[in-house]
């Protein structure tokens, strides 16, 4: 999985996919549109001067934690422009999402997109080629590749960890209402963290193109085995939880039966390196303590 810079940026230079931003100075002061690149450019040890919607971090991501001195930059596609000018970014860092902002960020400052998601069904990897682009706009390329090693070691780490017997499935979810999860596969950052660690999901049937389905409990009750067990993400409405403690599908699934059922504190579903590393301890701590 590792992939060093020379060679990245040799292949990328090769196929016509390089696409960094020229910077007339490597950037310092960067405004990030995504939660992904800012939790990098925290690991790398250069924090973001502003993110979208920093009020919300812990909600999401947790981990790293977000500096006070980040400024809010606002929402989504609505954010402050004026705001994000007064920063003076060296560099803004948008999303495939909020790239149609280009034509509005691009006067105050260059714009680099970071596209971990795509027909490649990879993300894993993806967030690997974009820690280096990061590292090499940034002027840390060293701090880059020391970074993704040490990612190298901690997954190895957790996969020897793990190969002392087997372990049993596991289903990943984000419940949406009390009838109804997003459930994670191919495609998916966490399904490239179990290849990785040597743990098997559960769910084998089809994803979407961000790497989950949306179904209902049934659904989910049918199609999984019955030694699985069941990671469920924070944050969950309050609402959600007394409805599906009463909730007869719940209460016959297999896995509450059993007790198999876990909620873990919020990982960022979309995230990059960092937070594949998140849920590889999580998970892997969990597990310890079971056997197929």
């Amino acid at each position: 999985m590792s992939i060093d810079r020379r060679s990245f940026l040799a292949g990328a230079a090769a196929l016509g996919l390089s696409s960094l931003p020229s910077l007339s100075a490597s950037a310092s002061r960067i405004v990030s549109l995504d939660y992904a690149a800012a939790e990098t450019l925290i690991s790398l040890g250069l924090p973001p001067v502003g993110v979208q919607s920093s009020d919300h971090w812990n909600r999401w991501v947790v981990e790293p934690e977000l500096p006070v001195s980040v400024a809010n930059v606002g929402q989504d596609l609505a954010v402050n422009l004026e705001v994000i000018a007064a920063l003076k970014p060296d560099l803004i860092i948008t999303t495939p999402y909020t790239d149609m902002l280009r034509n509005r960020l691009a006067p105050i400052a260059p714009v680099h997109m970071v596209s971990v998601y795509d027909q490649s069904g990879t993300p894993l990897k993806n967030a690997y080629e974009e820690t280096l682009n990061l590292g090499e706009l940034t002027g840390m390329p060293d701090q880059a590749e020391i970074f993704l090693k040490t990612a190298d070691t901690d997954f190895s780490l957790l996969r020897d960890r793990l190969a002392q017997r087997k372990r049993p499935p596991v289903a990943l979810v984000n419940f949406m209402d009390d009838r109804h999860v997003r459930v994670y596969g191919q495609s998916s950052l966490y399904q490239d963290v179990l290849d990785r660690i040597g743990l098997e999901n559960a769910w084998t049937r089809p994803t979407n193109y961000w790497g989950f389905a949306t179904v209902g409990l049934e659904e989910l009750a049918r199609h999984a085995p019955e030694n699985m067990h069941l990671i469920a993400f924070e944050p969950i409405v309050d609402e959600i939880k007394p409805t599906l403690a009463s909730s007869p599908i719940w209460r016959t699934m297999p896995v509450v039966q059993n007790e198999n059922y876990k909620v873990f504190p919020a990982v960022l579903t979309f995230g990059m390196v960092p937070s594949a590393l998140r849920f590889g301890n999580l998970i892997a701590n969990y597990m310890e303590g079971f056997e197929a």
